[in-house]
């Protein structure tokens, strides 16, 4: 008997990246009436292709139950258990999905995880999961393990151009004239499942230097790893990268650099940034 991981690509991690016991479940893309499939027709630098030309924001539609029973069923059968990691409830249905497909097939041997995260921090998660699964751990525990470290996961980003949360509604048009005139921008966390803004600075330079200042007072667990995320601006994330390493008193110099999907991305639009860390 076995553990099959099933996550979403909420989580942005590549098909390619994922061992043979993880599946990605894709969250489709809407461009209008166009329907995606994130890394199978549709790519990161895609998305943020067609991104940049839109006046309305794409849409997302969650994993349902059905799909989910769809994928689970021939792990049941095969005498295998399922260990499924969802995108925050907060920001998605599909948690709820899979609770529902649960139910529907009435088995002890699912484990459902709602990480409360998204995008880089989801992933740093699932690599957790990942190692946990390697280890031979039983289901219960590393359920148990991944609902405690979950919340030890925090995120530091910075928002360049405030277009896309206007078309989002989350500021008006007032709010983005003035963000846009004072070049300010914004650096987002999140906290209960959702992204919220912990501050804000006066251009993108300076909103990698309060991302060090935050890191530099904030209480790091050093033995475990750390992300930088980007959205389509990999030379800002190893500027930040840069800053980390110079203005920091935490070791980010074997840091990983990953991509910010469609899921916050749509949101954040191009040119965000952020560090992601597990705090003691």
């Amino acid at each position: 008997m076995a553990i099959k991981l099933l996550i979403d690509s909420g989580c942005d991690m590549r098909p390619e990246e994922l061992p043979e016991y993880a599946t990605l479940m894709p969250i489709k893309v809407y461009f209008n009436d166009e329907e995606y499939t994130p890394y199978v027709n549709l790519s990161t630098e895609e998305f943020y292709e067609k991104l940049s030309k839109v006046k309305e924001l794409p849409h997302t539609s969650q994993i349902n139950a059905q799909t989910y029973c769809e994928y689970i069923r021939p792990i049941l059968d095969n005498g295998d258990e399922v260990l499924i990691i969802t995108m925050s409830g907060e920001l998605s249905g599909t948690v709820n999905s899979a609770r529902l497909a649960k139910r529907e097939l009435n088995s002890d041997k699912i484990a459902i995880v709602d990480s409360k995260l998204v995008t880089f921090p989801y992933r740093a998660l699932v690599v957790e999961a990942m190692k946990m699964i390697e280890q031979g751990m039983p289901l219960n525990e590393i359920e148990n393990s991944l609902n405690a470290i979950k919340e030890k996961i925090v995120l530091l980003a910075v928002i360049d151009d405030l277009k896309y949360l206007r078309l989002g509604g989350r500021i008006g048009a007032a709010g983005k004239a003035l963000g846009d005139l004072f070049a300010i921008k914004p650096i987002l966390t999140i906290k209960n499942g959702v992204l919220e803004a912990v501050g804000k600075s006066i251009g993108i330079k300076k909103g990698l230097q309060s991302i060090c200042d935050m890191v530099n007072n904030s209480s790091i667990d050093d033995t475990m790893p750390k992300y930088i995320g980007h959205s389509n601006c990999v030379q800002r994330a190893e500027e930040l990268k840069s800053k980390l390493i110079e203005n920091t008193n935490v070791d980010f110099s074997s840091t990983e650099i990953t991509e910010i999907g469609a899921t916050v991305g749509t949101h954040a639009g191009p040119g965000c940034t952020g560090v992601v860390f597990f705090v003691k």
